[in-house]
């Protein structure tokens, strides 16, 4: 992760190891277009790259295309908050616009610094039906410090979704932390070697697909990546939502 986290073990492992929703091949899956397709590999390459000047390039422009509509029909349950030094997380219950997505997720959270000034800001949104028991999810916060932030956390994370759901962008991108923007070194020894690809229905705008793709370490080590990306063509290309996008290692 962006930063120096290899002190907080337990939600770096939630953000390697990842929660994404992702089902298995359905009959009926509607098509992919060949442009889309073409979208949704370039972005898992650069993504396993580290590369984030393409990612960035893959964006949407507008506010309203990069968060794209809220997949919350209504403010959801938000539970649990924790911190772990500059990483955060709340559990999120509640009915979604888009009846293909699970009820229950997580949202993490990043603590921005600007000068003096410090902020939790939304990193990313995970759904699940079953909390994977390899993710090692602490159930609460392990300091005096950590806990001193838990009603921050869980406000960033209410004004986040209270933002989208009233579709305030200009607000929307002062809650986020945009990772995409953050540079990182590549992975020395990393390939992504297979990606397959299925489109799902959704209600929502755009083209939701489905990945389940290999890694391999060291030329011989396998580790495989299934998760979310969420499409939406802006002039005439198909583009990548960041907030939603999601993966399960």
């Amino acid at each position: 992760m962006e930063g120096s986290m290899t002190s907080h073990r337990p939600l770096l492992v939630l953000l390697l190891l990842g929660l994404a929703y992702a089902r298995p091949a359905q009959a009926g899956a509607p098509a992919l277009p060949p442009e889309a397709e073409r979208a949704a590999r370039e972005f898992l390459m650069a993504f396993s790259t580290n590369d984030r000047e393409s990612i960035k390039r893959m964006l949407p422009k507008s506010a309203a295309n990069l968060y794209g509509p809220c997949p919350f029909g209504r403010m959801p349950q938000i539970s649990k908050p924790r911190a772990d030094g500059r990483v955060a997380a709340v559990d999120f219950e509640g009915p979604m616009t888009d009846p293909n997505l699970p009820r229950r997720g997580l949202i993490l959270l990043r603590l921005v610094e600007e000068g003096k000034s410090k902020s939790w800001r939304v990193r990313q949104l995970y759904w699940f039906n079953e909390l994977p028991s390899e993710a090692d999810i602490p159930d609460k916060s392990a300091t005096a410090a950590d806990r001193a932030q838990e009603p921050l956390v869980r406000q960033a994370a209410i004004e986040f979704i209270r933002a989208w759901l009233w579709k305030k962008w200009d607000k929307l991108e002062s809650l986020t932390f945009q990772w995409w923007k953050v540079h990182r070194r590549p992975p020395r020894w990393v390939k992504l070697s297979r990606v397959n690809l299925a489109g799902r229905p959704t209600t929502l705008d755009g083209i939701r697909v489905d990945f389940d793709a290999a890694l391999t370490f060291v030329g011989v080590i396998p580790r495989r990546i299934r998760g979310n990306i969420w499409l939406v063509q802006e002039d005439g290309f198909w583009r990548v939502r960041p907030v939603t996008f999601s993966l399960l290692f």
